[in-house]
């Protein structure tokens, strides 16, 4: 009794799919995490701060390029 309880546990598959997709979305989650916390500051001189924002920075980039 205790070894069919055992080998059907083993052989159960339901929700394993659902497992999975879960840990896929949560490494992806890592991952833009982790991108985020080490590019933060070059993302915001990228997309630039304030009442501008990205003009600015576009501004600014250009500027840069031309001098």
């Amino acid at each position: 009794m205790l070894a069919e309880t055992i080998n059907r546990f083993v052989g159960d598959e339901t929700g394993a799919t659902a497992i999975e997709y879960g840990l896929i979305a949560a490494l992806i989650a890592m991952a833009l995490i982790a991108t985020f916390v080490s590019f933060g500051n070059s993302l915001v001189n990228l997309m630039g701060v304030g009442a501008g924002g990205p003009a600015d920075a576009m501004a600014a980039a250009t500027a840069a390029v031309n001098n």
